[in-house]
């Protein structure tokens, strides 16, 4: 008797074995194939090098895990410090999640603690890490800090945080997206490096001409306002001859930080070559290019530069033109330098508009 208790015992122990080994499998495959599913969809966040777009996509990714009440990220320059801060906030119903970039974050410029990233990070080679957070195990927590490698470069570090307890099985899917988020980020910085002039920061003329293609090709389609200013340094030659190409140097880095500073995300500034600058303003007339152009030629007039113990100051002139008045945007182009010119010969440190009387006549 006491041995066909024993034996049915054994046997319900087996089935309950057996059952739970089953659900588990079950289990398992659902989350392989959820985190195939979300490698295959990683692979979207590479189609931009806009970084707002990577942003939008990836906020939409990790949202169909769980529900997101917060998504940060820190991108870190090559020399350790953050250079930009971005938050994404749950959308509206029937709205597209929009990128904001926090300008005034006190995080901006700071090194990355290395003692607090490693806080954060587990080693799985030799050259390769992970964060610490998407370990399995332990209670699940409520926000995730990641920072994200490509290789042993720290290239970002996103922060999520959900009203809902992030389980093992969530942890696994996100850990699925890192990866195509951090070849998304690192492309983008290698692609940023392709199209911007070193010395200065703005767009390569090669990036301008083609932005510029686009614009003109959308103010076309949709009959929107679009201008140009083109500027040239004034005496630009006589720093070099007379305190060297590090002088030099030294003005142009300056004020390619000035137009930075003063132009909006959506505008485009690029060096076309030696000291001649242009920006191009989509959504904007000559007057509200002016004004801009005029603002960054009061800015560098006010400037003072110092060079081996020596203070000295340089000035802009500038040309604008707008697309009304151009039948393509080698025209356009045109009229602004013309404008530019004329500035130069009424005396130079000004900014003038083109107007349709003048003879016509690019940057």
């Amino acid at each position: 008797m006491f041995s066909h208790w024993i034996d049915a015992l054994l046997l319900a122990v087996t089935a309950v074995s057996a059952t739970y080994a089953l659900a588990s499998a079950r289990r398992e495959r659902r989350l392989l194939a959820r985190i195939a599913a979300r490698e295959r969809g990683g692979h979207l966040l590479g189609e931009s090098p806009d970084l707002p777009m990577i942003l939008r996509r990836a906020f939409a990714a990790f949202g169909e895990i769980l529900p997101l009440s917060r998504f940060t990220l820190y991108r870190v320059g090559e020399a350790g410090r953050v250079e930009d801060v971005w938050t994404v906030s749950p959308p509206s119903p029937g709205e597209d999640p929009e990128p904001r970039q926090e300008v005034t974050s006190d995080h901006v410029g700071q090194w990355i603690d290395s003692g607090r990233l490693l806080e954060l990070t587990v080693t799985e080679t030799d050259r390769s890490f992970a964060p610490k957070d998407l370990l399995a195990g332990g209670p699940p927590p409520k926000r995730l800090r990641l920072p994200l490698y490509s290789g042993d470069r720290l290239v970002a570090h996103l922060v999520l945080e959900s009203n809902e307890p992030i389980d093992d099985m969530h942890k696994a899917e996100i850990r699925a997206l890192l990866g195509p988020l951090t070849s998304s980020l690192h492309a983008l910085r290698n692609w940023a490096i392709a199209v911007t002039d070193e010395l200065t920061g703005v767009s390569s003329r090669r990036y301008f001409e083609t932005r510029l293609a686009e614009e003109w090709a959308r103010r076309g389609r949709y009959g929107s306002a679009l201008a140009v200013a083109c500027f040239d340094l004034d005496r630009f030659k006589s720093v070099n001859d007379r305190r060297g190409h590090a002088a030099g140097d030294l003005v142009l880095r300056r004020f390619g930080e000035i137009v930075r500073e003063a132009i909006r995300s959506s505008d485009v500034a690029g060096r076309l070559g030696g000291e001649e600058f242009a920006v191009l303003f989509p959504e904007s007339d000559a007057e509200a290019a002016r004004a801009v152009a005029d603002r960054i030629r009061r800015r560098l007039s006010a400037e003072r530069f110092e060079f081996e113990r020596e203070m000295f100051q340089i000035s802009v002139s500038a040309g604008v033109a707008q697309a009304s008045g151009s039948k393509d945007r080698e025209q356009m182009m045109f009229q602004a330098d013309k404008a530019l010119y004329r500035a130069k010969e009424a005396g130079r440190d000004r900014v003038l508009v083109w107007e349709e009387k003048q003879q016509s006549g690019g940057c």
